[in-house]
């Protein structure tokens, strides 16, 4: 198996997994691994965290945002961190707002972006 390259300048990724290979010290079935957990993982949870906007349950979005922080370094996924720490930050203020919905559903969709382009890339269906 090869691994897909981590940058390609015409379409640059939006993930970068050296810090999974370093982990993993080359070893591509792990690595392989590891992307699938991070795919079934990040899906689970950006699914649990509008099934609690939706509840209004402030403190379970915190604590899911914050646990899922440390893998997206883990897989280079920056910009995907980012909207993490500005939706804990509007999480912390615990009013609904326009604001907060958009950043949950912009979550979704970079999450989704993330996961399409692993799959892509890994041929995992």
């Amino acid at each position: 198996m090869n691994l897909p390259p981590n940058l390609d300048h015409s379409n640059p990724k939006s993930y970068n997994l050296n810090m999974i290979e370093m982990m993993c010290r080359g070893n591509e079935p792990q690595i392989l691994n590891m992307v699938s957990v991070f795919i079934e993982q990040i899906s689970k949870s950006i699914d649990e965290i509008e099934k609690a906007y939706v509840e209004n349950d402030f403190l379970k979005i915190k604590n899911l945002a914050h646990k899922t922080k440390p893998t997206l370094t883990y897989f280079g996924t920056a910009k995907l961190e980012k909207e993490f720490i500005e939706t804990e930050l509007l999480i912390s203020k615990e009013i609904i707002s326009t604001e907060l919905e958009q950043k949950i559903k912009r979550l979704q969709l970079m999450a989704n972006e993330v996961v399409t382009e692993l799959k892509d890339d890994f041929k995992l269906t």
